[in-house]
């Protein structure tokens, strides 16, 4: 009864940790925030509506619109400025100790004058040219930015899709122990089977739940990473999609890389800016020419304290050159230095830069080779290991293999599996970081069709993160309906003993008991 009730405890463990991970999957799962869009079928179809409604890019959008009218209000600098003044007075006028120069009256004044710059040292030139260097840098940060997004985008995916497969591999496991653990504790009645047997199979079981409870946690975490940069659910994660071929060597790459990664081109932009800026500085110790010309009209009357008023109105018009030189600016001088240390600061990022799009590139390159052979690895691994633990649950039944091998085998195929899952994810997450590196991930790197390994060759038999097919057994094929789908060959059940007809003697006694395993004799 003792027995029954620690193998009922087990597989009540088993139901529970189940239910609780299906409750912490909610969140993920059944997101219904008004931030939430509608999901879309392909990764190609979300990307663009990512790149049109992203915060972060439409943020980087408008700091274009910033620079664009930075470079208008620079080219304003050519045009003529036109200026209209107006004064309208009440004066009295009031001559000590009396005589005919006391008067009270209201004067108006009223004048239009307009000014076009001839020459200003170049100031209105270099401004134009540092804004318009300004307009790329901020569009080189732009697709900077896009690429990050779409990498984001497209790594949350495969993380999330690569959880689900941890996660589903991990529940196989514990299905299979879970059943492990129920033929143990038949086998215990029989005494075929110890008491060890029984506690080894419980704690696995405890550990393959743990696994679940870990699996399940990553997949929440990146579901909400996938959430924040998509705006749509995780419940609905596209296909992982086809990307655009990467060049055939690491110096193509790099080369590549160099032309038209656009953080280097930013950096670069924002060095001409600076050097702009340099001769903008500069300009203002050089003199500016002023072609000046205007009409003023003055009524009411002048007056001043000698000759009193003047009762007539009048008017002037004018015309001239207006020149000025500056002599000692001490401002100027220190905007120049301050100017220049901006450039240097600009040149040394640009240095910066290049270091670090070379390292990106040879390390998603690197990461790209390594992620390619091990999946042809961990294939052969997988293929392997799922024969031998084939082989060694039929060679427990018959009592050559222990518990412990069977169990043993049972971790070492989910190891095998998920090492082959994480290969294939990281593989595909290599390559979109190399493209992002080289500045060609774009939303028309993103295209349509299933994810593909290795430049498209997708591996017969395998879902889009990988999924094996199922392993078929004799067991499951003799009992179709008996077998549980998803369920490994190392869950499958133990045929149920079948008495043997053996011819009746006086001293005959029918031994229907199958034969015990080592740990059970």
């Amino acid at each position: 009864m003792q027995r029954k009730l620690q193998l009922f405890e087990g597989v009540s463990l088993l139901a529970a940790i189940c239910a609780g991970s299906a409750i912490a999957v909610a969140p993920v799962w059944g997101q219904t925030s008004g931030s939430v869009t509608a999901p879309h079928g392909t990764m190609e179809s979300l990307a663009r509506h990512v790149v049109a409604t992203h915060p972060e890019i439409e943020a980087q959008r408008q700091q274009i619109r910033i620079t664009k009218a930075r470079q208008q209000a620079a080219e304003a600098g050519y045009l003529p400025t036109i200026a209209a003044n107006g004064i309208v007075q009440k004066r009295e006028i009031d001559v000590k100790g009396g005589g005919k120069g006391d008067a009270s009256f209201v004067a108006g004044q009223a004048s239009v004058e307009a000014r076009v710059r001839f020459y200003d040292g170049d100031r209105t030139y270099n401004a134009i040219q540092a804004a318009k260097a300004e307009v790329e840098s901020a569009q080189a940060v732009l697709e900077a930015t896009t690429s990050d997004i779409l990498l984001e985008l497209l790594s949350s995916a495969a993380d999330v899709q690569l959880d689900r497969k941890v996660r589903q591999f991990s529940e196989m496991q514990s299905e299979a122990i879970a059943e492990q653990l129920r033929s143990v504790g038949r086998r215990l009645e029989f005494g075929e089977s110890t008491r060890t047997d029984e506690n080894l199979a419980t704690a696995r079981l405890a550990s393959a739940q743990a696994g679940i409870l870990a699996a399940t946690e990553q997949l929440n975490v990146n579901g909400y990473r996938f959430r924040a940069v998509s705006g749509q659910s995780a419940t609905a994660v596209p296909p992982l999609p086809t990307l655009a071929n990467v060049p055939a060597s690491l110096a193509a790459a790099q080369a590549i890389a160099l032309e038209n990664s656009p953080r280097l081109r930013a950096a670069r932009f924002n060095v001409e800016a600076a050097s702009k800026g340099v001769n903008l500085a500069a300009g203002a110790l050089l003199p500016q020419v002023d072609a000046v010309g205007g009409y003023e009209y003055l009524t009411g009357g002048v007056a001043n304290l000698f000759t009193g008023k003047l009762p007539d109105d009048r008017s002037a018009l004018y015309g001239g050159i207006e020149v000025r030189v500056p002599i000692f600016q001490p401002r100027d001088f220190a905007e120049i230095r301050r100017s220049r240390a901006i450039r240097d600061q600009r040149l040394a990022q640009t240095g910066v830069g290049l270091r670090t799009i070379n390292e990106e590139v040879s390390s998603s390159w690197t990461r790209w080779q390594s992620a390619k052979s091990t999946i042809e690895a961990a294939e052969q691994a997988v293929t392997a290991i799922e024969k031998a633990a084939e082989g060694i649950r039929k060679e427990s039944i018959e009592g050559n293999r222990t518990l412990s091998d069977v169990l043993d085998a049972q971790n070492e195929l989910l190891a095998a599996r998920i090492t082959l899952e994480r290969a294939i994810r990281n593989e595909f997450a290599a390559r979109a970081g190399l493209l992002a590196a080289m500045g060609s991930l774009t939303v028309d790197a993103i295209r349509p069709g299933g994810m593909g390994i290795n430049n498209g060759a997708n591996s017969p038999g395998r879902s889009v993160l990988g999924a094996l097919p199922a392993i078929a057994s004799p067991q499951a094929e003799a009992v179709q309906g008996d077998a549980r789908p998803g369920v490994s060959a190392l869950g499958a059940r133990r045929p149920t003993p079948v008495a043997i007809a053996l011819p009746q003697t006086p001293n005959a006694v029918v031994d229907t008991r199958p034969p015990t395993s080592r740990l059970g004799r």
